[in-house]
């Protein structure tokens, strides 16, 4: 059975803590996040969806990773609760942890991953681009290029780079990835904002975009890039 709606994710998830006590930091961590930004996909979906329904950060650790949780607004799923943990490395951009949920969320479970890898639960404040910082002035840039068209089955693939520009030290390379998308659907749409680390001098930037269609529901994505904000940069 499908569901369109994010918002039938948060609604399952206040569901599911109702009937179980001890389901509750995943969804404190969400209402804290609530409210910030607000997707507005009038074609993918009947009502405007609140970033929380469909990612929650959860917090960084001192060891430079970030935790973050995704939920679907597309799903094949009957689970009453669906969606993925995810740990990031800041230094490479790798997913050194994740787990999916689907009806099997366990709090000591979760907290137990988050002590392991020195994950502090914090509420994130996403902050947008362009920011000043120790009188420099930072913003982004994404670009892409058509790599391979197949107009038969209105499919493409691009390679996009993200950049974080600096007016003083020029700008670095965050990321360079390929993807294969249909026409129209880009994987990174976007960029929302950023998260800064309380431990040091980096940020995580969130780029929003499109994934696949299910049954007419096409998929909202989001992804999580680490940037140190002194060092790595070029002058052209």
């Amino acid at each position: 059975m499908k569901k369109q709606l994010a918002i039938v994710w948060v609604i399952s998830l206040a569901t599911f803590a109702a009937a179980d006590p001890t389901f509750n930091s995943l969804q404190q961590a969400s209402d804290a996040f609530k409210g910030q930004y607000t997707l507005k996909w009038a074609k993918q979906q009947e009502h405007d969806l609140d970033l929380a329904q469909l990612f929650t950060p959860i917090g960084f650790s001192p060891e430079k990773k970030f935790a973050y949780f995704i939920g679907y607004n597309c799903s094949e799923s009957d689970a009453t609760f669906e969606g993925k943990l995810e740990i990031l490395d800041l230094t490479d951009n790798r997913v050194v942890f994740e787990k999916l949920y689907q009806d099997d969320f366990r709090e000591d479970e979760f907290h137990s991953i988050l002590d392991k890898l020195g994950i502090k639960s914090e509420a994130s404040v996403l902050r947008r681009f362009p920011f000043q910082k120790d009188g420099d002035t930072y913003s982004v840039s994404v670009t892409s290029i058509t790599l391979e068209t197949d107009k038969e089955n209105d499919e493409q693939k691009r390679e996009y780079q993200i950049h974080l520009v600096s007016e003083k030290k020029g700008k670095k390379l965050v990321a360079k990835f390929q993807s294969e998308e249909f026409y129209g659907k880009a994987q990174v749409q976007s960029v929302v904002g950023f998260f800064q680390s309380p431990f040091e001098n980096r940020i995580v930037i969130l780029t929003e975009g499109f994934g696949g269609s299910l049954e007419g529901c096409t998929s909202i994505i989001h992804k999580v890039y680490g940037a140190h904000l002194g060092n790595g940069f070029k002058k052209s």
